[in-house]
Order: C-alpha cells, then structure tokens, then sequence
C-alpha cells in the first residue's frame, strides 16, 4: 500500500500525543541523547507518525550542526605535482622521475569532509529522504544532502570506524540518532512491489534499559548491576548449575542484595488486592530471591492513571524476612522516574508501616 503509514502505538497511559512523547523520552534516555522539552513541544499538536516526529528531531538538530561546520579530518595524499606540496616521497621520486625532474613525487596531508563520521550522517539522511513523507522534513533532508554533497557514500554506514572525541562533541547524540534510524528494516511484501521501512522497538527490552539508565543516575552507580550473571536455580550431583539466571538489576546494599526485575504489562488498579499480578512474574522473582540471598525483591511496572507511582504493594514471603514489593515508575518523565526508583530501592523497611 505506497504512501499507507501503520503505527502501533505502545500501551503508555495518555492521548497519542502524550504517548509518542513518552516513547520519544524512552528512547532518549535508552540512547543517551539529550532531548530539550522545546524539541517536543510539536507533539501536542501534530499529527505525523513517530517516525516523522524522529526524522524531524534528527533533521533539525543536524542541520543546526552542520550550518556551524562539517567536522572533517586530515586525510594523506600522494600526488605527482609541478610544485612541491607537503613532503617529497623520495623513493617514489627516484624510481619513476629520475629523468623528470618537472615532476615532484608529494605526500602531503589534506583536511577533507569525507570522513566515517559524515558518511553515517549522509547514508541516514540519504536513507530518510526516501522514507519521510512530510514536506516540511523532505526540505531539512534536501538541504542536509546538499551541504554533505562531497562526503562519500558508504556501503556499510553502521560499521564506519567513527571515533567521537572532543573534537565532535557536538554530534556525539546526533551519530546515536542516526544509528538509531539506520538500524530500521527495509521490508519487501509478499505480495506487491512496494517497498517499506520498519522502525521497531521491543518495549520490554526498551523499558528494561530504560530503568537501568535511570538507576544508574539514581543510586551509586557501583552498587548497580545490570543483566546479572553468576547465578543459578539448580545443581545437579556433578556441580554443573544449569538453568543460569539473568535479573534485570541486581543493587547491592550493606544489608545485602535488592533484586529488580522490569515487566512491560499492565497493572489493574481495580484489583485492590493483586493488581492483577501474573502468577510466572511472582515465581520468577522468587526463584532470583532465593538463588541470590535477597534482602528485597522489586517488581517493576510502568505507571498508569489510577496507580500511584513508586510502591502499590508490599508482601512478606513466607518463612521469610524476604519482602516483595510491586512498584511502577512513570517512562514519560525521566526526571521523575530517577527521583521514583531512588525512593523505591531506598526506601526504610518500616516507611511503610
């Protein structure tokens, strides 16, 4: 179906609107790019697809960029001349010019635009310009394509050698950015001969690692270990430990280990005693609790309107002093989300009476 547009939107409480910007956050903060509120103030309004809101973000912030100056780099050359530039290549001289000396063998080094770094930005922004279809991005591409006219192209942007340093700091996130939009699919039909781009983002892997950024801006990031390895539920007679486990955040405290675990579901603040808890979430933390000696074991939900945000609930495991608790944390709001899971893996074992 050329010029059709299907977006599934994640389960994030809120209008649509409200919901691309949540995804928007999620992903800035999973990518490490810094994203001002003026950037998305567009999104209370408009009515392109995230994939447009995406491309726009990235066009506008790398044309502000390259406005200022293409990063480029010095780049060697040898070249036969009429006029000495740069250094002689000696060898290169008495091998093929000894009986010219009108021409000089030169090696010299030239600052040049065509470097791995621009030849990402180039393939990305060649890449949008046949995916957008708002007017407005199609003319920040042409531009963009424009002023990248002499940087190569490259057959495989993703494995450029781009080294960012302090001599690019400015396009540290936009080089995220375009990764990011360069990691998406082209998708032939079965049927038909339409070509199409895919952008997907696995939520449960996305909030996953967005509460991992967020507790390593939350609480000292030593005591944070994300994807915990080492463990194990079982061990057979021979000592082999099969079965190996992997929480998503092990914490480790004075008084011994927080084991958190993120699950992309959905709560129900009408079932005043579970919330609907899947029964599989609870077993597996259990197993993680026993395998690892934990001090608390933590739930993790998004928030949605209805729930309050940090601890809903609390349980004491039985034939234990082991505590679980089910906690949601707000992905719209990356600033309270920090100050959330502070409170929650911080929290005095008696605050809650």
């Amino acid at each position: 179906m050329p010029g059709a547009t299907l977006e599934i939107l994640p389960k994030i409480d809120g209008e649509d609107a409200a919901v691309r910007k949540a995804l928007v956050r999620m992903l800035a903060v999973v990518q490490g790019v810094r994203v001002a509120d003026g950037e998305l103030t567009s999104l209370d309004t408009q009515r392109s697809d995230l994939l447009e809101v995406l491309i726009g973000l990235f066009a506008n912030r790398l044309l502000v960029a390259v406005r200022r100056g293409l990063p480029r780099r010095y780049i060697g050359h040898e070249e036969d001349l009429l006029l000495l530039r740069g250094r002689l290549n000696v060898v290169r001289q008495v091998t093929r010019f000894a009986a010219r000396p009108d021409m000089l063998a030169c090696r010299f080094d030239e600052l040049s635009e065509d470097t791995p770094l621009n030849r990402v930005f180039k393939a990305a922004v060649r890449r949008l310009t046949r995916v957008t279809c708002s007017a407005a991005n199609a003319r920040l591409l042409a531009e963009l394509s424009a002023r990248l006219e002499f940087v190569g192209d490259s057959a495989a942007p993703l494995d450029e050698p781009v080294r960012l340093d302090r001599t690019n700091i400015a396009f540290h996130d936009l080089h995220r950015l375009a990764r990011l939009l360069l990691s998406g699919d082209w998708q032939r039909t079965t049927n038909g001969k339409s070509l199409g781009f895919s952008l997907l983002f696995p939520m449960y892997e996305l909030f996953e690692k967005f509460v991992g950024r967020c507790l390593l801006r939350a609480v000292t990031r030593s005591s944070v270990h994300l994807q915990h390895t080492g463990y194990s539920a079982l061990r057979d007679d021979e000592g082999q430990r099969p079965f190996p486990l992997q929480p998503d955040v092990v914490i480790v405290t004075p008084t011994g280990p927080i084991v958190l675990d993120t699950k992309w579901k959905a709560l129900d603040h009408h079932d005043s005693k579970q919330l609907k808890v899947p029964q599989d979430d609870v077993y597996q933390i259990l197993t993680y609790g026993q395998a690892y000696d934990a001090e608390r074991l933590v739930l993790l939900y998004p928030w949605h309107s209805g729930l309050d945000e940090g601890i809903n609930r609390r349980w004491q495991v039985v034939r234990t002093k082991r505590r679980l608790d089910i906690a949601t944390v707000d992905v719209g709001d990356p600033s309270r989300a920090v100050s959330a899971l502070r409170k929650i893996v911080c929290v005095d074992s008696e605050a809650l009476g």
